[in-house]
């Protein structure tokens, strides 16, 4: 018998499963069974009741919110230490949502199961979102060795309403991704590059983690490092967390503390009203925005620090 009243949904989907199978060919149905009992293991250990299965997806339901983020981190655990056929990398994308439990028939019927599956739906493979409901279930009572990330505020297809989305950031597992699969209305000021970001794993997941935390951030080390390319890379992955995305300002050629303004107002298409100085413009036109600011190459710049200080004053969602 199904569970009714408060429980939480989870759903699960292999990502880029249609590749596997064509890599795999035949040994996908290994791939698929070992998978499934994965799954099936944890959901059992944790109390949860498997409602449906369709291809590679599951949807299970748990009495208790605790049970269902502890199946969804060791889901990920499993998954992470198996050795799959052909040496091929399998990323599942798991979404949790905590409310009313309503069935109807052999399944479950309402808003509540929608919207959790539209949440599971916004992940990438390898990645646990949640709620807010349930973030704020579990807050106190997460798994050893996990905490929560905040990934900002998003719109859902069919979906009314914004809804807070927070990731479970598991040791030992990667915690950074590219943003939400949303439709939230974010947009990306950052330079295009011509080749892929390969490497700097473990600089990217610090660096996500210290952003959850803390609205500034520095990146510091010896010319040509790769500092710029590596903050860049960074804001591409979390951009989602902001509701205004992220921007990027350039500052290579900036000597003058008297042209940062200017430099942010041009580089964000900040429109020049003629009313105001820059700074002034500066600081009212992102007063409420939510956004990762990259501001590259300030080392050279006398007196900014003054000037980063009274922008993230000024602009608190910065």
């Amino acid at each position: 018998m199904l569970p009714t009243g408060t429980v939480t949904f989870l759903f699960t989907d292999i990502e880029g499963s249609t590749r596997l199978l064509s890599d795999l060919g035949d040994r996908y149905v290994e791939l698929l069974e070992m998978h499934s009992a994965i799954v099936r293991d944890q959901l059992a250990r944790w109390e949860g009741t498997e409602v449906s299965t369709e291809g590679d997806s599951f949807f299970a339901v748990f009495a208790a919110a605790e049970h269902a983020v502890a199946a969804a981190v060791d889901i990920q655990r499993s998954l992470a230490s198996t050795m799959w056929p052909g040496g091929v990398s399998v990323g599942v994308r798991i979404g949790l949502h905590t409310g009313t439990g309503v069935v109807g028939g052999d399944n479950y019927v309402g808003m509540d199961v929608h919207l959790a599956a539209r949440i599971a739906a916004t992940a990438h493979g390898g990645q646990v979102v949640l709620s807010g409901t349930t973030a704020a279930l579990v807050n106190d009572r997460l798994p050893a060795d996990v905490s929560l990330i905040d990934l900002g505020r998003h719109r859902l297809k069919d979906i009314d309403g914004d809804q807070r989305i927070r990731q479970l950031s598991i040791a030992g597992l990667t915690s950074t991704f590219p943003p939400l699969r949303s439709e939230s209305s974010h947009h990306n000021r950052l330079p295009s590059h011509l080749t892929s970001f390969i490497g700097r794993e473990e600089e990217m997941t610090a660096g996500a983690r210290l952003l959850s935390t803390n609205r500034l951030v520095t990146f510091t080390g010896p010319g040509g490092t790769g500092k710029t390319r590596l903050a860049v890379s960074l804001g591409e992955r979390i951009s989602g967390r902001f509701r205004d995305g992220a921007g990027f300002v350039p500052l290579a050629a900036v000597s003058d503390v008297g042209l940062f303004h200017p430099g942010i107002l041009s580089a964000l298409d900040i429109p020049d009203t003629g009313q105001l100085p820059p700074r002034e413009r500066v600081l009212r036109s992102l007063a409420g925005q939510q956004m990762l600011l990259i501001l590259d190459n300030l080392e050279q710049i006398p007196g900014v620090g003054y000037e980063v200080g009274a922008l993230l004053e000024a602009a608190p969602g910065i």
